[in-house]
C-alpha cells in the first residue's frame, strides 16, 4: 500500500531558543540564560517533520530566504524525508528569538518576518495540493489562498488557528474554511465553549490544553478529553503542531477520534522530550506500540 499524501502549506523559520529561569516582567531587567540553541522552527516545518517520520508521502510549500538559514532549515526538512517547495523570499527566512521557561511558556522575538505577499497564487497553490490526501494550510498569511484551491477540489482543510481568540479577522478565513479545526485554549477565556459552537459545522474541532491534554468535539456529541502522556520535559516547542500529526496519522489509519487523540498524545510527548521539533526515533511501529499499551 502506498504512503498517504500530505501536503503543508506555510511555515518555515529559523530560531534561536534561549531557556530562561522565568519570563520577563515588562521591567528593567536582568536574565541569566540556563541554555540555548538555534534550529528549524514555525508550524509548517513542526508538522511535516513529524508527519514524514509517522509514513506521509510529505511536500511542504514554504517562503524561505536564499540565505544560510533558508539552507540549513531546507536540509534538515530534506533529510526527514520532506519535500519541500522553496519559494524564495525577498526579505529572508523567517527567524525568530524564544524566550522559554521552564514551564513551557514562551516569548517570541520576530527577527525577521517573511514577505506577507509574495507572487503565489491560488492556481500555483492548488497544483502543489493536486493528488494529495491530507491537507495542512497553516496561519502564513499568503497560505489563505490554499483555502479556495482546496474548496474547488473538495479537499477538506485542516486548519490549526494556535492561539485565536476568538474574534482575530487575521484567522476567520481560515476558521472559515476548516473541516478539521484545533486551537489551544491559551487565546480564549472559554475555549471550550467556543469549540462546541464551532463544532456541529465541522468535522472536528480540538482545543488543546498544554500539558493538561486536549478534548475534541464531533458535531453536538459529548467532548472527548485525552490527558497528556507523562513524559520529562526538554523542550516543549513544536508540540502542538507534533500532536496534530498524530491525530492525522490516526484518521489515515482508520482510528476514531478518541484512539486518533491518543496518537497526537504520544507523538507530542515524543516531541517535549527532545531538543527538536520532532522525535528523530518517531515511527509509525513505535506510535502503534504506545497507544495499545494505554
Amino acid at each position: 500500500m502506498s504512503a498517504r499524501v500530505a501536503a503543508v502549506v506555510g511555515g518555515v523559520s529559523w530560531n534561536h531558543v534561549i531557556d530562561v529561569p522565568r519570563l520577563p516582567s515588562g521591567r528593567t531587567e536582568t536574565l541569566f540564560a540556563t541554555a540555548s540553541r538555534t534550529g528549524i522552527g514555525a508550524t509548517g516545518s513542526g508538522k511535516s517533520l513529524n508527519l514524514a517520520r509517522l509514513g506521509f508521502d510529505t511536500r511542504l510549500h514554504a517562503l524561505v530566504g536564499e540565505d544560510d538559514e533558508g539552507d540549513l532549515a531546507v536540509d534538515i526538512l530534506e533529510a526527514a524525508g520532506v519535500r519541500v517547495h522553496r519559494v524564495p523570499d525577498p526579505q529572508g527566512t523567517e527567524r525568530h528569538v524564544n524566550l522559554m521557561d521552564p514551564q513551557g511558556r514562551r516569548t517570541s522575538v520576530y527577527v525577521n518576518d517573511s514577505s506577507t505577499d509574495p507572487p503565489v497564487t491560488t492556481e500555483d497553490l492548488g497544483d502543489f495540493l493536486d493528488g494529495a490526501d491530507y491537507a495542512w494550510v497553516n496561519l502564513s498569511n499568503y497560505a489563505r489562498r490554499a483555502l479556495p484551491a482546496l474548496a474547488a477540489r473538495g479537499m477538506p482543510a485542516w486548519v490549526d488557528v494556535h492561539d485565536w481568540d476568538g474574534v482575530s479577522a487575521h484567522h476567520q478565513e481560515f476558521v472559515d474554511a476548516a473541516a478539521y479545526l484545533f486551537m489551544s485554549d491559551a487565546g480564549h477565556p472559554d475555549a471550550l465553549g467556543l469549540a462546541a459552537m464551532l463544532a456541529p459545522t465541522r468535522e472536528l474541532v480540538v482545543v488543546t490544553h498544554g500539558s493538561r491534554g486536549a478534548t475534541a468535539f464531533v458535531g453536538a456529541g459529548d467532548p472527548v478529553h485525552v490527558p497528556a502522556r507523562p513524559v520529562e520535559a526538554v523542550d516543549p516547542n513544536g508540540a502542538g503542531d507534533a500532536f496534530c500529526a498524530g491525530v492525522m496519522y490516526g484518521h489515515s489509519r482508520g482510528w476514531d477520534w478518541r484512539r486518533s487523540l491518543e496518537a497526537g498524545a504520544v507523538v507530542a510527548a515524543g516531541c517535549v522530550a527532545s531538543p527538536h521539533l520532532a522525535d528523530p526515533h518517531l515511527t509509525p511501529q513505535q506510535v502503534d506500540r504506545l497507544v495499545d499499551a494505554g
